[in-house]
């Protein structure tokens, strides 16, 4: 039985949970579609926030038609110009970019002691958390480039968790996203969702915005659970 009390690590998502700047991610990936004559769609939007760059390229691609006419080394030249387009997007972030609620949120960890780590896709995570001012909180962070697996493999979660020297069933983890929660799901940690409720249906415990999160919150969500189950 899930106890709260066994909870001593906080592993969190970046974009939609830390900051919005899935913004800048779409923003440039649109610029990278319309360079290629490639039509933008919904159905891209819901899919490349949360793949690493590669698959990005690959998906918006095939949604052109136009997968064939690259090769791996092209595709990956691809990937770096929007890399390039999005570094000059987020050279404006500030923690003006911080979501309400989160420093509260962090404070109150520290306060508790509780270890935090940053398990973020994005290989610009350092610049976009220094840009906001955060590296205070976050000392611990992923190199998504050691990976081997992509959300929603569980991977990055067991290695934040690692990096605590924690298992994952001693951590929360926050997420915003399907693709996420299937991750942390997948590793064992308590998954804590923050969004919409059709995106955060299979987390553990749920929160509609940034400003709900709270120690106190998360106990009382695991607790009215425990109590379902005893009942």
């Amino acid at each position: 039985m899930i106890k709260f009390e066994q909870y001593s690590g906080v592993l969190f998502d970046l974009h939609g949970v830390i900051a919005d700047s899935s913004q800048y991610h779409l923003q440039a990936w649109r610029q990278l579609a319309d360079e290629l004559g490639i039509t933008w769609t919904s159905a891209l939007t819901e899919t490349v926030l949360g793949m690493n760059r590669q698959e990005a390229v690959t998906t918006i691609l095939e949604a052109g038609h136009q997968l064939d006419r690259y090769t791996a080394e092209e595709r990956q030249k691809l990937g770096n110009h929007k890399n390039q387009m999005y570094l000059e997007l987020i050279s404006h972030m500030s923690p003006a970019d911080v979501l309400p609620g989160v420093i509260r949120f962090l404070d109150e960890l520290r306060a508790q002691h509780y270890g935090i780590v940053l398990a973020s896709a994005s290989m610009n995570a350092p610049l976009e958390i220094k840009k906001m001012q955060l590296t205070d909180y976050f000392p611990l962070i992923v190199d998504p480039a050691t990976l081997t697996h992509n959300k929603p493999d569980p991977e990055i979660y067991v290695r934040a968790a690692a990096l605590l020297n924690l298992q994952p069933d001693e951590c929360m983890g926050v997420e915003d996203s399907k693709t996420g929660l299937s991750a942390l799901n997948g590793s064992g940690a308590l998954s804590i969702g923050v969004g919409q409720p059709e995106e955060i249906a299979a987390a553990d415990v749920k929160f509609s915005r940034s400003t709900e999160l709270s120690l106190a919150g998360i106990q009382e969500q695991v607790e009215a659970q425990q109590k379902k189950v005893t009942d």
